[in-house]
C-alpha cells in the first residue's frame, strides 16, 4: 500500500490548448500542481506498480467554490502517471471524496494506492462485455 499526502489546495484539471498552457493562469496553476503531485510521488515511491491498481483519494477543500471531483481525480492521475503506475489504464478501482477542510492551511489531498489481485476478491472485470 502506498500513501501520499499532497499539501495545499487541490487543483482541478483544466482544458487547455498547446498555446494556452503557457499563458492561462488556470492552466499554469494546474501544471504546477500536477508537477507537485509527481514530485511527491517520486520522493515516496521507489518503483511503479505493474499490475492492476485501486486508488482512494480524499480531497480536503476550504470555502464555497468547489471544483468537480472528476477534474480533481484527473489532476492526481496525471501527476502519478509514470510514477505510481506505468499508465493510468492500470487503475481499475477509484474511490474519491470531496471533504470540508477546517481552514485554508488544512487543504490537501490524501491518496492511497493498492495493488488489486483479481481472482481473490471476485472483482475481475468481464472482458467479454462491450460497452
Amino acid at each position: 500500500m502506498i500513501r501520499l499526502t499532497i499539501p495545499g489546495r487541490p487543483v482541478p484539471c483544466v482544458r487547455m490548448t498547446q498555446k494556452s498552457k503557457w499563458v492561462s493562469p488556470a492552466a499554469l496553476r494546474y501544471l504546477a500542481y500536477k508537477d507537485g503531485v509527481a514530485w511527491i510521488g517520486r520522493k515516496s515511491i521507489s518503483q511503479s506498480l505493474s499490475g492492476s491498481v485501486g486508488v482512494t483519494v480524499k480531497f480536503y477543500l476550504y470555502g464555497l467554490r468547489l471544483p468537480d471531483i472528476d477534474n480533481l481525480i484527473k489532476a492526481v492521475f496525471d501527476g502519478l502517471n509514470g510514477v505510481a503506475w506505468a499508465d493510468d489504464r492500470q487503475v481499475v478501482r477509484v474511490t474519491a471524496e470531496r471533504l470540508a477542510a477546517t481552514s485554508r492551511d488544512d487543504e490537501r489531498a490524501e491518496i492511497e494506492i493498492v495493488e488489486v489481485q483479481y481472482g481473490t476478491d471476485k472483482t475481475q472485470p468481464n472482458t467479454k462485455t462491450r460497452l
